[in-house]
């Protein structure tokens, strides 16, 4: 597996999340109006917002094909150690241990280069994978 295609996956869904974000948030923002960052509780409620539009956006993805539009440029697929696509729990499990490796400082993304098997630590832990479509082993 190449690991490098893995990470430009991540980047170039990072960069399309980015633009979800900010069509997502102009709702919230004309809602809330100006200065609503000051507000404690409204920001939030704006964070929670935004984690929950990432949730829908991915989730999406994996459970539909198992390919973000990221991992379909690369010709990659995420899938469970069995090979068929994540189950709505799968997706889950996924997504809160991503946020867990974004929260340590992206060392669930380092672990990538450690791991032997190509895995990032929320794909371990999730029991998920990205495989290559052209190339399964």
């Amino acid at each position: 597996m190449n690991k490098a295609k893995i990470l430009f996956a991540l980047f170039y869904d990072l960069l399309l999340l980015c633009a979800v974000w900010f069509f997502a948030a102009l709702p919230f923002v004309f809602w809330q109006g100006p200065g609503f960052e000051s507000n404690p509780l409204s920001l939030l409620m704006f964070q929670v917002y935004l984690l929950v539009i990432s949730y829908i956006y991915l989730s999406y993805f994996w459970l539909q094909t198992g390919q973000t539009p990221g991992l379909r440029t690369w010709n990659l697929r995420l899938v469970r150690l069995d090979g068929y696509l994540p189950t709505r729990n799968d997706a889950n499990k996924r997504f809160f241990f991503s946020l867990l490796s974004i929260a340590s400082l992206g060392l669930g993304w380092i672990w990538l280069f450690f791991n032997p098997n190509g895995q990032t630590l929320h794909d371990q832990l999730a029991q998920t994978q990205i495989i290559n479509i052209n190339n399964p082993n």
